[in-house]
């Protein structure tokens, strides 16, 4: 049986998918293949560089020692250049850039340990592009690449956007590669008690409304498809803290520990299969 960990969109969330890997590897659910959207890419790629519950334990302290300046660069000048139509973007993605290359050794999706793949958006079809060759760095970059605020990114003759806009719980992508068995681990918040404050944080939650609405569907999907081949899907449900600023970092640890201590109840409770958790955020990485 082929057991995959498909890893939602999130952005600063992610850390409570490094939480949520860590005890499902630690219980002895160990990913023979790993799909992953926007920031589930970016934490996909690092466990499959680094295999097993010690590579887990070092995405948890990467999320716990990030900081905005290492992920995110803010710059008023390029921002008004975005606005005035001269850039299609808000935001440079060269720090993420960097923080891909520091996080993931392995230069090439095809010479990481582990089989990867990272589903991101053509920017003119819409359509979703599962990315299996070539460099991890742009195969990432494009994943999170949500339209607007990072640039598109040029894959394989393609210009391709945020994976979250087609595949934000990349189910069943990961069935169409051979999994028998995936485990969809997820980037929920609590419910807002009022909109967001700020342009930035305004625009990424409307984001995150369309693609949890579209991530139920795709459960709906990869669920009718395991019924009909005999496999298994497996929604593991998120902590769902209060969701944070859209460049918050500070809270990673304490999401990663959440998430840690929230899969390991629900693993001792036996419950495999559970309803979808609270909306994935789909805040810039």
């Amino acid at each position: 049986m082929t057991t995959a960990f498909a890893l939602s969109g999130g952005g600063n969330l992610g850390p409570l998918q490094a939480g949520t890997a860590l005890a499902l590897i630690e219980s002895g659910i160990v990913p023979d293949l790993l799909v992953g959207s926007s920031v589930g890419a970016l934490n996909a790629a690092f466990l499959a560089s680094r295999p097993g519950a010690d590579g887990a334990r070092e995405l948890v302290e990467a999320w716990g020692s990030l900081r905005r300046r290492q992920a995110v660069q803010l710059n008023p000048l390029w921002a008004l250049a975005g606005f005035l139509g001269v850039r299609d973007h808000l935001l440079s993605s060269a720090r993420l850039r960097r923080l891909v290359r520091e996080w993931i050794a392995v230069e090439r999706i095809e010479d990481l340990p582990l089989p990867l793949a990272v589903a991101a958006t053509d920017a003119l079809s819409g359509e979703c592009v599962v990315v299996r060759l070539g460099p991890v760095v742009d195969a990432v970059a494009a994943s999170a690449a949500i339209p607007g605020l990072f640039p598109a990114v040029r894959v394989g003759g393609r210009w391709l956007v945020d994976g979250s806009l087609s595949a934000n719980r990349p189910a069943r992508q990961a069935q169409a590669l051979g999994a028998d068995e995936v485990y969809v681990i997820l980037t929920g918040t609590a419910p807002r008690l009022r909109p967001p404050r700020g342009a930035v944080a305004m625009a990424m939650n409307s984001v995150s409304l369309v693609t949890t609405r579209l991530g139920m569907a795709e459960m709906a999907e990869a669920h009718r498809h395991a019924e009909s081949s005999g496999g298994r899907v497996v929604v593991v449900p998120s902590a769902a803290p209060p969701a944070p600023g859209p460049f918050e970092y500070r809270r990673s640890a304490e999401m990663a520990r959440a998430a840690y201590l929230h899969t390991r109840q629900w693993l001792a409770a036996g419950r495999p299969q559970p309803a979808p958790a609270a909306g994935d955020g789909v805040m810039p990485v």
